[in-house]
């Protein structure tokens, strides 16, 4: 994109899985005319979808969202938009977007804020910055600062802390996410999406209910249209089949052909 401040419309999408952001931000840039809102997606897999088929100028992206949270996103795209991302980060992370270049907005969204991130989007040019490699950074940066070693998990009255390398695997059940350990099962009160933000680099997404640790793989096969049954070292020997729409990031993170 080039030269925005010259184009009488700038194609935008909104991402976010609450419906009264989305409503309460298309109401926000209702006040500029050159933005044009040609879509919607409430979770990252839809996100990414729609970004790589609409290719957007811009795109208002929440992080906390269902599937692909929205640094999963951006690793995912194939179209490279202008980016605002759409907060309630720590503070920490606010400086990372700060130190990178990258626009965010604090929900919720004051009207003075928005139009200073109107003003650089419209002031923007092509081969100012390269997003993507700082987007990269910004994400290295995150998992390195907020990943986790431990988990805890209720017992009664009592907490227990579980060995982050002594997990199998995660998997999402009804309203329950559920660790699998060697010979163990336990219920846990965090969401996939959460826990996928902060595990080490060894657990791999393989599935919207599954986070698997590589290091726990007995076998992999190639199964039905692309996707693989991974076979994994726990007592039961559990065989999860993975989703084809995770099959080039498993491929990549497995080094699979």
């Amino acid at each position: 994109m080039s030269g925005l401040q010259f184009q009488e419309e700038i194609k935008t999408l909104l991402v976010d899985d609450e419906e009264m952001a989305i409503h309460r931000l298309r109401k926000a840039l209702s006040i500029y005319p050159f933005i044009k809102i040609i879509g919607e997606a409430k979770d990252g897999v839809s996100a990414v979808e729609l970004i790589n088929q609409q290719r957007p100028d811009l795109v208002f992206l929440d992080i906390r969202i269902p599937e692909f949270n929205g640094f999963e996103v951006l690793n995912r795209l194939q179209h490279t938009p202008l980016i605002v991302f759409v907060t309630a980060y720590e503070e920490y992370a606010i400086k990372a977007f700060e130190k990178n270049s990258l626009d965010y907005l604090l929900k919720p969204i004051e009207a003075a804020r928005l139009d200073l991130t109107i003003k650089r989007i419209t002031q923007h040019k092509t081969g100012e910055t390269d997003l993507l490699l700082k987007i990269k950074k910004l994400i290295s940066d995150h998992k390195r600062e907020d990943t986790i070693s431990t988990i805890p998990v209720k017992a009664g009255d009592s907490i227990h802390l579980v060995q982050v390398p002594d997990i199998f695997f995660f998997e999402a059940k009804n309203k329950y996410v559920i660790i699998h350990t060697k010979e163990e099962e336990k219920l846990i009160e965090y969401p996939l999406s959460y826990l996928e933000s902060r595990l080490p680099a060894e657990f791999v997404r393989i599935h919207r209910s599954f986070i698997v640790n590589k290091l726990k793989i007995r076998e992999i096969q190639k199964y039905f249209k692309g996707t693989f049954m991974i076979i994994m070292q726990d007592a039961k020997g559990s065989k999860i089949k993975s989703a084809y729409s995770y099959t080039d990031i498993i491929k990549a993170k497995l080094l699979l052909p």
